[in-house]
């Protein structure tokens, strides 16, 4: 069984006000014309199809245009979509019956069949066009750790993913009486991932699971959440992270793509990437923290027809220039560079430091005017200017008025 494994597609990202619609509209006709060459038996997304749960109106309207495009690029290939934590559960299945009529299944949530658990709901046939089976796939949507369903009351709350995965693997197998392949999907973290790039909000602060946990009698587990693509391997289990098609942050600086992987039953499966070209990448100028004049310079040397966002990297021993947005303007005029941020990083003593840290004990005594200023400090690596203070003041003042009342 052939398959292309995606996962967070993130669409509807915001990248510091900058909207990213045009990179993502890229990137799915870049995936329409993989599926239409590789002609694959099934394309499984693996969560986080949006970056929000409340998508505007246009973003789901890409998202539902991109699959009838991809479906019509390969009538007899299957898509199974399902549900990441950044996901509308209830949302992405909306329409879930008319999705498929065009090859799709969507699954977001566990359901219940006459009190019990709808173990075959989780569970997708793959066929060919000519109507014969080529393998499974069980498709597990994001689960916080609190909410996995009770199936043996006498198993303790910790145990309840462990046996969840196990009695879907067991059913399957019931199923799978000419041994065909079988594919997981899941939306988590895994021991031991490279969360290269990651911030701990973006990985959303999931508990990370054991491979061994998520059972055996699969041939490829195909994972979304971390953006990193990699692939780990337990045992005979094989666990893959396709990796995200569109970096979500300026740490993602690593090469972005799907992953085509050929499965055959107790086999290790076959697994080649095929990248995804950004048309708007992300720069961080230098690439090694400088003086702001550098810094500037550097600016002025990307190309004036280069589409792509940048990220100032400052190492700083005195304070940014009262008019260094007022500099960065206007190395960037008539460029097609989109500023974003500063990343300061500050030296003292000959080490890197942040002086805007505290402690919990610290912070419990400071007044919301200093938290703010030291807020902006590091976010911008400059003192509040007199002004803003005093409108941050006035307002701070004006609530705690309101609230006596």
């Amino acid at each position: 069984m052939k398959i292309i494994h995606t996962s967070d597609w993130h669409l509807g990202h915001i990248l510091y006000e900058h909207d990213r619609t045009a990179e993502h509209a890229a990137f799915l006709s870049q995936l329409r014309d993989i599926v239409a060459e590789e002609k694959p038996d099934a394309l499984l997304v693996s969560g986080d199809i949006y970056d929000r749960t409340n998508p505007s109106t246009s973003v789901q309207k890409m998202y539902y245009r991109a699959l009838l495009d991809i479906h019509s690029a390969c009538p007899d290939m299957a898509i199974v979509v399902t549900a990441g934590n950044h996901d509308s559960k209830a949302m992405l299945e909306l329409g879930r019956e008319l999705w498929q009529m065009a090859g799709v299944t969507v699954v977001g949530q566990v359901e219940r069949r006459d009190g019990m658990i709808d173990l075959d709901r989780h569970i997708i046939a793959i066929r060919d066009g000519n109507g014969d089976a080529k393998g499974y796939v069980v498709a597990v949507p994001h689960i916080f750790d609190q909410n996995y369903p009770v199936i043996d009351e006498n198993a303790p709350k910790e145990e309840r993913r462990r046996v969840f995965f196990s009695t879907l693997l067991d059913r399957v197998a019931e199923m799978d009486t000419d041994n065909l392949p079988v594919v997981m999907m899941a939306h988590l973290t895994i021991a031991n991932s490279n969360c290269t790039g990651h911030e701990q909000d973006v990985v959303g602060g999931i508990n990370e699971v054991p491979q061994e946990e998520l059972g055996g009698g699969y041939d490829y587990l195909a994972l979304g959440h971390i953006h990193f693509p990699q692939t780990l391997r337990k045992d005979n289990s094989v666990a893959r992270y396709s990796g995200a098609p569109v970096p979500v942050s300026f740490d993602e600086n690593y090469p972005h793509s799907v992953s085509v992987v050929t499965v055959e039953r107790g086999k290790l499966p076959e697994i080649r990437e095929v990248r995804i070209r950004n048309v708007r990448p992300m720069l961080t100028v230098p690439s090694e923290p400088s003086a702001f004049n550098v810094a500037l310079d550097g600016l002025k040397e990307i190309r004036s027809d280069e589409e792509c966002y940048v990220r100032l990297n400052i190492l700083m021993d005195s304070p940014m220039p009262s008019d260094y947005m007022e500099q960065i303007t206007k190395a960037l005029d008539g460029k097609r560079a989109a500023y974003c941020c500063c990343r300061i990083m500050r030296v003292e003593n000959g080490a890197v430091s942040d002086d805007t840290a505290v402690t919990y004990d610290e912070f419990q005594e400071l007044s919301p005017l200093d938290v703010a200023q030291r807020f902006y400090k590091s976010k911008f690596g400059t003192e509040m200017s007199e002004q803003m203070s005093d409108m941050i003041s006035e307002a701070i003042k004006r609530y705690t008025e309101e609230e006596k009342i």
